[in-house]
């Protein structure tokens, strides 16, 4: 019994222990890979939001997605959330909530178009805007007060105002003074004045007054003076207004002394959504000053409420009053605001009067009842129509709709097609074909006469087609055909029934194509139509395919064509423009001037190296050799390298062509010896004297050429394989461009002088690496011990 708890224990350690070192190799590898996991999430997640989490969580907190999304953007750009806690990643907390609402990174455009998406539920139609609500949009300058400029004579001074005082005449001077506290000023000679309350007219008076006491030629009548005072203004002071009521920014602002009531308005946004535009209320020392209607100046431009406002000031913006909605045929349909006693007449003034295609007769409203006249299962809306003129009241909430007149139209006939003028015209009692032709220019000469449809429309709407002998009705032959409303009269040309009969050529000309035929054409006129032949034409024989279907033959289908077409042969010869008689072409004959067998264009090739005439030459033969143009240009030279010559070939993208020189020169004719193409290029190299090794050695250097030696000891002579080089797959490429691999079993390929070595790099294993495969060897080591201690613990 010890025996067996001893090796329980013994076992249960060895487990343990087996499980330890395992988990500790997995957590090892595992933090290797950590830095990578966030940034694999977030470009797994990068700009998308997860919509419906976002309007779980506006449901349970109240807020609006917009909102919701602001403070998302509001934590991530802090770094950290509530509690210095970071969220995983694509979770953020909202301030003041414990539910998470998965927002994952995006641009704030996305992020707010989502956000109205949820919002709105579903796309609705635009409404109509309210009239005048984009008037306090922000515009630099709108009923700024100015800066410099002439301020009125009835202008009321006040403390912090600068008074220029100019004198000119027996003496000269000017004063400026701004108006101290006790709302004076001290003037030279002059004493003290009193300005506050006064008027800028007013002030000048006493100014004139005080200096005339001091200056003989300053007379109080401006008139007997022979000097002049003249009083302005320099600074304006500040005044500090209130504006108050349905407005965007309600509050105080420091404002010009001149400022008006549209200059307060303008500094508060304007009236808000509840806004009234209708009354607003200049409120000076707890009475209502005057009142301004904006409508007045959005419509005639008066501004008769628009006050100079004074300090202490307030602008009261009151609730909206009656608000109704015109649409249809106006010029201006939008939301407006009406007066007690406003009519629909007024209605239509405002919305800028009826459009041209308004039907003036009633408007139609929809009214909401009443609450004393609603009843239970009853519509709480109401349709009435309402009379222009009659002086139709209106009701809050009501949308008045002016009816457009009817699309369509009946006082017309029209005619298309081969006339010089068509298009639709007036019609009139009596109108016949006839006299609709003529009125539309009359018919062009390849018109169709025998026949024209009329297309008619019944009473009943169903359509119907008539046949018109148009050249007997134009020529009076047959009787007049009346026309009815919305006829339609068609009238075709020549070409509208008939296919347009062509011929055409190809081959050796200038201009190859399809030409339209015409009675008495003739080869050569086709010829000259295609631009003439060009060099190379084969004049001594053409050919004209001409179709041919008048042979027929009986079989069991039925009769068929003997053949389709038949060729004629054509000597066009070398007098072919001048001579008089030409062959006749029919419609669809198809003519093809063919290409002298042997014409070619002289060939160039370039040859350049080491040989007595280098340059450009003109093949003499089709079938010339290298070994031929070799002996035109003087043979190679003592210092050419046969052994590195090569072509290079333009034709077909063939490129480099390696050869044996050598054996070209020596056996002419063979396959060495190829024939020579257009563009090829000749290319014979000097004596070469050293070998080049290049890629996964130990130093890539040129060696210079000895007789006899090995690739592996040119190998070893740069350094021998570096590691990683892939020797097995190493490649002699001589002079000319051959290439050759080398041989595991037999010698490697004999080096010559010029030639490159060329040995190349292992490429990477496929897979994940050692690293990889120990972290799968972990994993499985891990599955393995935690199978096992279940299997321990069961047993």
């Amino acid at each position: 019994m010890m025996k067996k708890r001893e090796r329980d224990a013994i076992r249960g350690r060895r487990g343990r222990w087996i499980v330890c070192c395992c988990l500790a190799l997995t957590a090892l590898f595992a933090v290797e890979a950590l830095p990578a996991a966030p940034m694999a999430a977030a470009q797994t997640a990068a700009g998308q939001v997860d919509e419906a989490a976002l309007r779980e969580a506006a449901q349970r907190s109240g807020l609006t997605p917009q909102e919701i999304l602001r403070r998302a953007r509001e934590a991530e750009a802090a770094g950290t959330v509530a509690g210095d806690v970071a969220p995983p990643p694509g979770r953020t907390e909202l301030p003041g909530r414990k539910e998470p609402v998965v927002v994952l990174p995006m641009t704030r455009a996305a992020d707010e178009a989502a956000a109205d998406s949820l919002s709105a539920g579903e796309a609705v139609s635009a409404e109509p805007e309210f009239f005048g609500a984009d008037f306090f949009d922000p515009q630099p300058g709108d009923f700024a007060p100015p800066s410099f400029g002439p301020v009125p004579r009835d202008y009321l001074l006040g403390t912090g105002d600068q008074i220029v005082v100019d004198v000119w005449g027996d003496v000269e001077f000017r004063l400026a003074r701004i108006v101290e506290r006790d709302g004076t000023i001290i003037l030279p000679r002059g004493g003290k004045i009193v300005c506050a309350n006064r008027t800028l007219e007013q002030t000048e008076r006493a100014v004139r007054e005080a200096l005339a006491r001091a200056y003989s030629g300053i007379e109080t009548d401006p008139g007997a003076s022979t000097t002049f005072v003249d009083v302005g203004l320099g600074e304006l002071r500040t005044i500090r207004v209130f504006v108050v009521g349905d407005v965007v920014q309600p509050g105080a602002y420091e404002l010009s002394s001149v400022a008006s009531v549209f200059t307060a308005l303008y500094a508060a946004g304007g009236p808000g959504d509840g806004g009234s535009f209708r009354d607003i209320r200049l409120v000076r020392g707890n009475e209502a000053a005057a009142s301004l209607d904006i409508y007045d100046y959005l419509l005639s431009g008066r501004r008769d409420g628009d006050w100079i406002l004074r300090e202490g000031d307030t602008v009261l913006v009151p609730p909206r009053g009656c608000t109704v909605t015109l649409a249809g045929a106006v010029r201006r349909p939008l939301i407006f605001e009406m007066k007690a006693g406003e009519t629909l007449d007024d209605l239509i003034r405002f919305g800028g009067g009826f459009s041209a295609d308004a039907a003036v007769a009633v408007a139609h409203a929809e009214r909401i009842v009443p609450p004393e006249r609603r009843e239970p299962n009853r519509p709480d809306r109401e349709q009435q129509d309402l009379r222009f003129g009659s002086g139709a009241a209106l009701r809050d909430g009501d949308v008045v709709t002016v009816a457009r007149i009817a699309e369509r139209l009946e006082n017309w006939v029209e005619v298309t097609g081969n006339v010089k003028r068509p298009g639709r015209y007036q019609f009139q009692p009596g109108l016949d074909v006839a006299s609709l032709v003529a009125r539309a220019g009359g018919p062009w000469d390849d018109t169709l006469r025998e026949r024209a449809l009329l297309d008619r429309i019944r009473v009943d709407g169903s359509y119907e087609s008539l046949e018109i002998p148009l050249g007997d009705v134009l020529d009076g032959v047959a009787g007049p055909t009346p026309l009815r409303p919305r006829d339609t009269l068609r009238i075709f040309s020549i070409d509208d029934v008939t296919d347009r009969r062509t011929v055409s050529v190809s081959g050796v000309v200038r201009r190859p194509g399809d030409f339209p035929w015409r009675e008495g054409m003739t080869l050569r006129d086709l010829v000259l139509r295609a631009g003439g032949l060009k060099e190379g034409a084969d004049r001594h024989r053409a050919e004209i395919s001409r179709l041919s279907l008048d042979a027929v033959q009986k079989n069991d289908e039925g009769y068929v064509p003997d053949r389709t077409a038949r060729t004629i042969a054509v000597e066009l010869g070398p007098d072919f423009l001048t001579r008089a008689d030409s062959e006749v072409l029919r419609p669809h004959d198809q003519v093809a001037i063919r290409e002298l067998p042997w014409w070619e264009l002289p060939r160039r090739v370039s040859l350049r190296g080491e040989v007595y005439y280098p340059g450009a030459y003109t093949l003499e033969r089709p079938d010339e050799r290298l070994s031929d143009l070799l002996a035109r240009a003087g043979g190679l030279k003592p210092t050419a390298f046969p052994q590195g010559a090569r072509i290079m070939r333009e034709a077909d993208g063939t490129g480099n062509v390696a050869l044996d020189m050598i054996e070209a020169l020596k056996h002419p004719g063979s396959a060495q010896d190829i024939i020579l193409r257009q563009g090829d290029e000749i290319l014979v190299p000097q004596v070469q004297h050293t070998v080049k090794i290049d890629g996964a050695v130990g130093f890539p250097t040129s060696i210079v050429w000895e007789s006899g030696r090995s690739l592996g000891d040119y190998v070893s002579r740069a350094g021998g394989y570096a590691e990683g080089a892939d020797k097995w797959k190493t490649r002699v490429v001589y002079p000319n461009g051959e290439s050759r691999p080398i041989r595991r079993i037999w010698r490697d390929p004999k080096i010559m002088a010029g030639s490159t070595i060329m040995v190349p790099v292992k490429p990477p294993r496929e897979g994940g690496g050692n690293m990889s495969t120990i972290k799968e060897l972990a994993a499985i080591m891990a599955s393995l011990a935690t199978v096992y201690l279940v299997v321990d613990r069961t047993n």
